[in-house]
């Protein structure tokens, strides 16, 4: 999981979300009538979900347009991170929605919600709010998360970001040697003054799935102690992580910049 910057929807689309929420708010509460007439409209405002998408898309990591919670897989599910379950008025709020993968979004988390006692705040990771680096250490080596917090500790274990079965830990061990060699490449094709080949890897590293071990790697790689935590990288990919001009082109820093709204910019 890296950090999301959340982009701005077209005016158009923000107005008729605006006028949709109004209308949920008319509906009661306590006989399930608002949740009903939420789950309606939301099946059928297929112009405000294609909207909704096709800024998600742009959200999403990777040229594939990556899981924003597992960031392995392919995103095909518009996420409600708070359930129109718990909060009906929610269904077309734009801060309220993710792009995400179909096991993440309907065979793990589904409608799980819980907030902390004292805070108020999610115990589930936001990466558009949160910066998952905060709540979240990646074992390189090994490909698994551990929680550092009890925010980072409950998504872990309700997105199932650590079981065999969902091939994510596997796949992190894919990508960490995937970086290895465009790495090579990269530091290859600067020394020869390749400039076009430079450009291709820099795309390929930051266009891949698993986007959260190229931005682990970077952060270890300066950590005091990071020659011993990643003692198994060869000298010369440490090194290269290190490179500034390369963490510059690819290094995701929280907070992210505002966006402003689709109508008043080019993407």
């Amino acid at each position: 999981m890296i950090p999301i910057q959340r982009l701005g929807l077209p005016d158009a689309v923000t107005a008729r979300m605006t006028v949709l929420t109004g209308r949920i708010g008319l509906r009661e509460v306590a006989s399930g009538a608002r949740k009903k007439y939420a789950d309606s409209l939301w099946k059928d405002e297929d112009e405000v979900r294609q909207g909704l998408r096709t800024v998600l898309l742009k959200m999403a990591p990777g040229v594939l347009g990556c899981c924003m919670y597992c960031g392995g897989f392919t995103a095909t599910d518009i996420e409600h991170f708070e359930p129109r379950e718990h909060d009906a008025l929610k269904t077309f709020f734009w801060p309220n929605h993710l792009l995400v993968c179909g096991p993440c979004n309907s065979t793990y988390k589904r409608d799980w919600w819980e907030c902390d006692e004292e805070t108020g705040e999610p115990l589930l990771i936001d990466p558009t709010r949160d910066d998952p680096f905060d709540h979240l250490l990646l074992n390189i080596r090994e490909g698994k998360y551990r929680g550092e917090t009890d925010k980072g500790r409950t998504t872990v274990k309700v997105l199932g970001l650590n079981l065999p079965e969902r091939r994510l830990v596997a796949g992190r061990k894919v990508a960490r040697l995937n970086i290895r060699t465009v790495l090579r490449d990269w530091g290859r094709a600067r020394r020869q003054g390749d400039a076009e080949a430079e450009r291709d890897a820099l795309e390929v590293l930051k266009g891949q799935p698993f986007a959260d071990v190229w931005q682990a790697m970077l952060r270890q790689a300066v950590l005091p102690g990071a020659a011993l935590v990643m003692s198994d990288e060869p000298p010369e990919i440490l090194d290269l992580l290190k490179d500034e001009e390369l963490r510059a082109a690819t290094l995701i820093e929280f907070p992210l910049r505002s966006a402003p709204a689709e109508g008043n910019c080019c993407f």
